[in-house]
């Protein structure tokens, strides 16, 4: 067990070891921290971060402010999993999951 500390509070638990739901990676929010993508992809912390300081980590990441953010996207992708539909992306035909505005006119 991996218990997440930030500003010297506990902000959450991760077992590495647990595997991943199907039901967990359909509520995965949008962005990563890099444990939450390391443990999708079976990596450890301290690994996790050592390749992120390498720039050799497998999926696309971005650098906001002092902290990673790693895409859900990318690494559903890596790992060979189609994106969960949402009900935007399946009525509104764009795909991209975006709201559509209703005083626009298509």
């Amino acid at each position: 067990m991996f218990v997440q500390f930030r500003g010297g509070e506990e902000v959450g638990a991760v077992n590495r070891d647990a595997p991943v739901r199907l039901a967990e990676i359909t509520s995965l929010p949008v962005a990563l921290s890099p444990v939450q993508a390391g443990r999708l992809l079976g990596l450890g912390r301290t690994t996790v971060y050592r390749l992120l300081r390498e720039e050799a980590f497998p999926v696309p990441v971005q650098r906001v402010g002092r902290s990673w953010v790693i895409p859900t996207a990318g690494v559903l992708a890596y790992l060979g999993l189609n994106l969960p539909a949402t009900s935007a992306a399946t009525t509104d035909g764009c795909g991209c999951g975006a709201r559509v505005n209703a005083t626009e006119e298509r």
